[in-house]
């Protein structure tokens, strides 16, 4: 009888920490999640800072030269977004992007251009506007809708 009590106790410990373990990697890959999110919102913001920031403003709200893509009627999904960039506007108004920028940093500039439109990131640089003036963190279910 001791030894088949001792099994169940083993028995059911092995399944509290095959369940804890469960718990962990579940955290741990909705942890890696976000800072995937923010490193990409990050990297929009540079490649923004290189190439559209001249026409389309330092936090994407606009100019005279080009409209403000954080007004929330404007939004757009990334495959019209990324054509636009990739050939530029139909007007002539904006140029072609297709030879400096590749899809994944259009992607990335999308993402950026996303947070700013639904007022999920606030302006500035996304490693200083944070709380504490440390790195923006991603709210808890937002992402991009591509």
């Amino acid at each position: 009888m001791i030894s088949r009590g001792l099994a169940l106790v083993v028995l059911a410990a092995s399944a509290g920490v095959l369940a804890d373990l469960a718990v962990l990697r579940s955290q741990g890959q909705a942890a890696g999640k976000p800072q995937e999110l923010y490193q990409s919102v990050y990297n929009g913001w540079k490649t923004w800072h290189v190439y559209c920031y001249r026409c389309h403003g330092t936090n994407a709200v606009g100019t005279t030269l080009a409209p403000n893509l954080t007004d929330p009627n404007e939004k757009m999904a990334l495959k019209e977004f990324r054509t636009i960039v990739k050939t530029g506007s139909a007007d002539g108004q904006m140029q072609a992007w297709d030879k400096l920028l590749d899809d994944r940093q259009i992607a990335q500039v999308y993402d950026y251009v996303r947070a700013r439109a639904d007022k999920v990131l606030p302006p500035g640089r996304p490693d200083e506007v944070g709380a504490k003036g440390g790195p923006w963190a991603p709210p808890a279910g937002w992402s991009p809708q591509r």
